[in-house]
């Protein structure tokens, strides 16, 4: 069950968690003539294997079996709403367990966020897994 969700070559940065609801953001900002962000957003997320720094992301859903050493992750994923999504970046690959992901593409300046309630540069959605 591997399912392309989103594919990009740009550069994008773990950029801000919201605690309490769990959302995740990954960005490629506006640099080097891109005229908007590209925000990735993590829904409800548990767990994050994931290197800072990504030149070109891949983001799939994968099979939940593929984390073998943690108790508490599988214990989230054996809900029905949950996912185990592959993020693969150059040769390396990497796993974030949460819900959904959502994708956007926004004009926010560097210092504001796409996370919390308020929704802010969430209108032009790319991709989502759900």
């Amino acid at each position: 069950m591997n399912k392309e969700i989103f594919k990009s070559e740009r550069y994008f940065t773990v950029f801000d968690y919201f605690i309490s609801h769990g959302q995740l953001l990954i960005r490629s900002d506006k640099r080097e003539g891109q005229s908007e962000n590209i925000d990735v957003i993590f829904f409800d997320t548990t767990f994050v294997q994931l290197f800072t720094m990504l030149h070109g992301l891949t983001i799939s859903i994968v099979k939940k079996d593929l984390i073998d050493n943690y108790d508490s992750v599988n214990k989230y994923l054996s809900h029905d709403n949950s996912n185990l999504f592959e993020l693969k970046s150059g040769r390396e690959t990497y796993y974030i367990a949460a819900s959904f992901v959502k994708v956007f593409e926004n004009d926010l300046d560097f210092n504001e966020t796409s996370l919390g309630m308020v929704y802010k540069g969430r209108d032009k959605e790319i991709a989502g897994s759900c």
